[in-house]
């Protein structure tokens, strides 16, 4: 059995890049300091059990069923939208120099020019739990939480919460992460510019998945076997059997935020880039962008990484 670690890698270097601001000369280097922090810190607890390998984003191919996805991001007309929007131009900047530093730790890279890294997760997650493999999913990003089975569980090093499925209905109020993403499904996903079906917020979709445990048993209900009395439902329940368009909503929604749907297409343009473990050069990047509490012991700061320890064993 096999154990993996898949991190989302935009998802840490956001929150590094949020971070205390260091600089070298005119060069912001706070995210790639806090990605390198973070990583030794997962591996200070995973590192002799689980290989990781860190998704990045590419481009999301769900821009071509819904245009308007995650377009909010990417406004400046307030204060706080110019200011988040001049953080990630400041992060992609630092991009290049967050990648060499994770491949010089010795850790696998993997994006995709039409894939998110949730949709990577989702591949590797299909790929690897039939096989019995063990799976830690480290993201703050929640819609990661419908990948957890027993053996797939959630991690979100940012603010050290962890998802299992017997947690679900305590935090969420869904029994399964079949109802968690028709949750989202109704509710919508403000984050990503996705609508809800319109009238049925978060309360309301716990309240309806409880009651029927999934649209389809509920449509079949109302329609099929007549086991419902559509006319004695609120409107805002009813509407979903009668009006085509909260239907038409709902089930585009599953197709955008299903993470396993059978609509995502195949990756294009999938790179891997090994991790390549070098003290030497590891230690020049780091003197290159003054990280001086990384080299004061590097040879022990690096000692958690898989990558190191084998090195350390060949040479033993």
């Amino acid at each position: 059995m096999n154990r993996h670690l898949l991190i989302d890698g935009n998802s840490i270097a956001h929150a590094a890049n949020a971070g205390t601001t260091l600089t070298v000369g005119q060069t912001q280097v706070q995210a790639v300091y806090g990605v390198m922090r973070t990583m030794r810190r997962l591996m200070a607890v995973y590192g002799n059990l689980y290989t990781p390998t860190v998704l990045w984003d590419g481009a999301s191919w769900r821009k071509m069923l819904y245009p308007e996805y995650k377009a909010n991001r990417d406004k400046d007309d307030t204060a706080a939208a110019a200011a988040l929007k001049a953080q990630k131009e400041q992060l992609k900047k630092q991009s290049r120099l967050i990648e060499i530093g994770v491949q010089l730790l010795g850790i696998n890279q993997v994006r995709a020019a039409n894939m998110e890294a949730d949709d990577l997760a989702g591949i590797m997650v299909q790929r690897f739990e039939p096989r019995g493999d063990k799976i830690v999913l480290v993201s703050a990003d929640r819609d990661w939480i419908q990948l957890i089975s027993p053996n797939v569980s959630w991690f979100d090093p940012i603010n050290d919460r962890k998802m299992t499925p017997a947690m679900l209905p305590e935090k969420y109020g869904v029994k399964d992460v079949a109802q968690f993403i028709e949750l989202k499904a109704l509710m919508g996903d403000m984050g990503d510019n996705i609508p809800g079906v319109g009238g049925i917020g978060e309360k309301g979709a716990k309240e309806f998945l409880q009651t029927y445990g999934s649209v389809a048993n509920f449509t079949n209900g109302c329609i099929l076997d007549k086991s419902i009395d559509v006319a004695s439902l609120p409107k805002k329940y009813r509407a979903l059997v009668e009006d085509e368009n909260k239907a038409i909503t709902f089930a585009s929604n599953i197709k955008l935020m299903d993470l396993k749907t059978p609509h995502r297409p195949a990756p294009i343009n999938l790179r891997v880039t090994k991790g390549e473990p070098d003290i030497n050069k590891l230690r020049a990047f780091c003197d290159r962008l003054l990280f001086r509490s990384l080299t004061e012991d590097l040879e022990n700061w690096s000692s958690v990484f898989p990558a190191y320890q084998e090195i350390m064993q060949e040479a033993a």
